[in-house]
Order: C-alpha cells, then sequence, then structure tokens
C-alpha cells in the first residue's frame, strides 16, 4: 500500500498531490509548496511554505523528511535511510531524517544517505552535481557499523563531487569541488580544500554569498517552471 500510494503521488496533478498528502498520508504539506514528479517514500513529512521537491528524485526510508520556508531539493538526487527496525546499527539513538532550513537547497544528481540524521541549516547549499554525504562507516576495529550525524552549517556551500564522511561542516564556509570530507571542520568563514580537506584562507565576511535574502523571487521562479513541466507532461 505504502509503494501504491507513493507511486501515485508521482502521477497525480498538483492539487490531487496535495490533498493526498494531507488526508491519507497525513503530510504536513503548505499549501504553497510543491511536489514534483517524485518517488517519496516517508513515513512524516513537512513542507514548509515556498518549498518544493523536484522532479525525479527517489527519497526513502527515512523517519521524517522536512523542509522548512523556500527550502529545495531540485532533481535527480537519490536520499535513502535506514530503518530504525533495522539491526545493521546498535546505536540506540539513530534519527535516519533529512532535514533543511529556511531557503537552504540541495542541488542536482546528489547521493545522501541518511542512515542517521542529515540537517543543512538555513541557506546552506549542497551546490554543483554528484555530491555524496555519508552518515555511516564501517569500523573496522569494532567489525560492525556506526552512524553519526551530518550537519551543514548556516549559508555554507559544498561545491561539485565533494565526499562527506560522518563529518560537518561549520557556518559559511566553503567545500571546493573534489574535496573529501573525513573529520569535523570547526572554522567559519573558511574555504577548505583537498583530500583529506584542510583550511585554505580565510574568507570575507561581505562575501555576498553569506548574506543571501529575499529568495523568496528566485524560489517563486523554480516552482514555477517545474509546474510548468509537469502540466506540460501531463497535457
Amino acid at each position: 500500500m505504502r509503494l501504491a500510494l507513493a507511486v501515485l503521488m508521482i502521477v497525480l496533478p498538483q492539487r490531487l498531490k496535495h490533498l493526498l498528502a494531507r488526508h491519507v498520508l497525513k503530510w504536513d504539506v503548505d499549501p504553497t509548496a510543491y511536489i514534483g514528479r517524485s518517488l517519496v517514500m516517508v513515513r512524516k513529512v513537512t513542507l514548509g511554505p515556498g518549498s518544493s521537491i523536484g522532479p525525479m528524485n527517489i527519497i526513502r526510508d527515512l523517519e521524517e523528511l522536512r523542509l522548512g520556508e523556500g527550502a529545495s531539493i531540485a532533481t535527480r538526487n537519490r536520499i535513502a535511510g535506514i530503518p530504525l527496525a533495522s539491526t545493521v546499527f546498535q546505536k540506540p539513538n539513530r534519527n535516519p531524517s533529512l532535514v533543511l532550513g529556511d531557503y537552504a537547497m540541495i542541488t542536482v544528481a546528489h547521493e545522501l544517505d541518511c542512515s542517521d540524521l542529515i540537517e543543512l541549516k538555513e541557506y546552506a547549499v549542497v551546490a554543483g552535481f554528484r555530491c555524496s554525504i555519508l552518515t555511516h562507516n564501517l569500523n573496522l576495529v569494532k567489525d560492525r557499523f556506526e552512524s553519526k550525524p551530518v550537519v551543514l552549517g548556516a549559508r555554507s556551500v559544498v561545491m561539485s563531487n565533494c565526499t562527506l564522511l560522518s563529518s560537518s561542516v561549520p557556518d559559511r564556509s566553503i567545500i571546493s569541488a573534489g574535496s573529501v570530507v573525513t573529520t569535523p571542520l570547526t572554522t567559519n568563514l573558511t574555504l577548505y580544500r583537498g583530500n583529506p580537506a584542510e583550511a585554505v584562507r580565510s574568507l570575507p565576511e561581505s562575501l555576498k554569498f553569506f548574506h543571501r535574502v529575499g529568495l523568496q523571487a528566485q524560489i517563486a521562479d523554480e516552482v514555477a517552471a517545474l509546474k510548468k513541466e509537469t502540466l506540460q507532461g501531463e497535457v
């Protein structure tokens, strides 16, 4: 039944998607949120005002998916958790969820392992293409899988083809394309680069990326474009 409802959500027009989401699946979906043609198999979903899930995403086996105001997941992303009932992990308080703060964004063709929590604070961005974010690892000493949350700080950005391994990114920092983050980074306003990623230089607080406001119009344009694409496909 769960899979059938998820597939039905893909093909329904937007208005009926909202009705099914709110009244059958019991999701908390703002009337201005947009749900594209994506497979979403998540128990608890909250979509804030102006938030959007674009087409061709696969989002499954999460305890919770939460998008704040204006937050967005663009297209062709694979986001998967491991249910709490699984015996793979022994951690009692694991939280296989994805949380996007206000105006946070996941762009195109990324892989997110939500064995534990992945959280993007407000205005944080997983940018470009083909980033991998992993919240689990194999402890070779104990010969067992372990999990740890990954948090992207407010107004931080992870560029194309980066890998984050059970690590976090500080506020207003940039992870250069192709970098591998294996340990938690701690210094704000810093450019990190390399494998493993290391601090390269400080960043000016005046960088415009760190002061973005009023993204409502941009998000509205993106949602309108996605709606147009969906409506054309339904004709």
